[in-house]
């Protein structure tokens, strides 16, 4: 998922404009931001799963999700649960932003395409402290 976001997002940055008009775009570009807004949505999606997965894992209480970021930010996966909230704000305006004005749209891909790295940074400090908290289940996969 992670490769897959890096290429939407490195193929958008190539002709992106923010102040640019939708209309402007052609057929593939437009894929292309489809693209984008899906793996952003679903790495953020699997993230926020694995969270749950590992605070599960760790005997945390799971039943709300700030419970989970909470924990996260405990083991420095996150360094502040409001980023993640940012972020997963963020992820349904783009995914719902079918009505918005063009400016707005923009302003969300634009968002998109600059907090990507957050989910890398994110998606690396969990396998870091999945690698260093059970070592035997890591060499298997």
């Amino acid at each position: 998922m992670q490769s897959h976001l890096i290429f939407s997002q490195n193929d958008v940055r190539k002709w992106w404009q923010v102040d640019a008009p939708f209309d402007r775009w052609n057929d593939q570009q437009l894929v292309s931001l489809a693209a984008l807004k899906a793996r952003f949505a679903e790495l953020q999606d699997h993230l926020a799963s694995a969270m749950n997965v590992v605070a599960s894992i760790e005997n945390q209480d799971t039943r709300v999700f700030t419970y989970v970021l909470n924990y996260m930010t405990q083991i420095g996966v996150l360094d502040d649960m409001g980023d993640w909230q940012k972020i997963r704000d963020l992820r349904n305006a783009a995914t719902h932003d079918y009505t918005e004005p063009d400016a707005i749209k923009a302003q969300h891909f634009d968002q998109l395409l600059q907090q990507a790295d957050f989910l890398y940074a994110v998606l690396y400090k969990l396998k870091q402290f999945i690698y260093l908290t059970y070592p035997e289940s890591s060499k298997k996969s």
